[in-house]
């Protein structure tokens, strides 16, 4: 990761044979070898694949595994990540097959499983969490409108928590904190009370996130299939 935690470095995956791992983005890195620590491997695996030399610093709070089918074989992986200091400035660009992403820019349906959890960590920063959509709904000219309100923000036990705020405007709201195991049970939850707030008359007052998250504009197109106003979203 580049200084100031804003950019990362992502090398391609070639493996033709294996449709989930051909020509996707991941972070380099490799298998242990008999008799090394992760962080000689990581040195070594580094040093092979991109011919650059980094240090690890950090071991990220989280372990990821994924199961892939070979041609002859099955094999299940234990993957664990350390954020490490570039030993070189990378004067003339990244290696071939290696790319700077901007946090921000990374299309995570184009990574590996695992990638996306493990920049979150290293990023250092919520704006993956920082998501918030408003719905509004007005029953009887003489009543307060009545507001539901979504929002992501990590919890003391899960970085995907989910907030819910509801009530009339103006009067006390009822909130409820909802926790969930990944981002993507995270995602499909926010999509679901979405549809569900639009099946029962309410529509969009304001939706706000990052560029990337997908479910923004997955939430956009239900309520236009409702004929419903919905605001732009506003990135983050």
């Amino acid at each position: 990761m580049r200084p100031g935690g804003h950019e990362i470095l992502l090398s391609m995956r070639r493996a033709p044979g294996v449709p989930g791992l051909h020509e996707k983005w991941e972070l380099p890195g490799g298998k242990i070898e008999f008799g090394e620590t992760p962080e000689q491997a990581i040195v070594r695996e580094i040093q092979e694949e991109l011919g650059i030399t980094v240090k690890p610093t950090r071991l990220l709070p989280y372990l990821h595994t994924n199961v892939w089918e070979y041609e002859h074989a099955v094999q299940h992986v234990v993957l664990s990540c350390y954020e490490c200091d570039l030993q070189e400035d990378l004067l003339f660009g990244p290696p071939q097959d290696a790319r700077w992403f901007r946090i921000t820019d990374i299309d995570f349906d184009l990574t590996l499983p695992g990638t996306r959890q493990f920049v979150m960590l290293a990023a250092k920063h919520e704006e993956f969490d920082q998501v918030c959509i408003e719905f509004e709904y007005s029953d009887q000219p003489e009543n307060a409108p009545r507001q539901f309100t979504v929002a992501t923000q990590p919890t003391l036990y899960s970085r995907y928590g989910l907030v819910k705020y509801w009530g009339r405007i103006g009067q006390w709201s009822t909130m409820r904190i909802e926790e969930y195991g990944s981002p993507n049970e995270l995602d499909e939850r926010i999509v679901e009370t979405a549809k569900r707030r639009l099946a029962h008359g309410f529509h969009i007052k304001a939706l706000q996130g990052p560029r990337h998250y997908k479910a923004l504009m997955r939430i956009v197109g239900m309520a236009k299939q409702k004929h419903e106003y919905c605001p732009t979203p506003t990135f983050s």
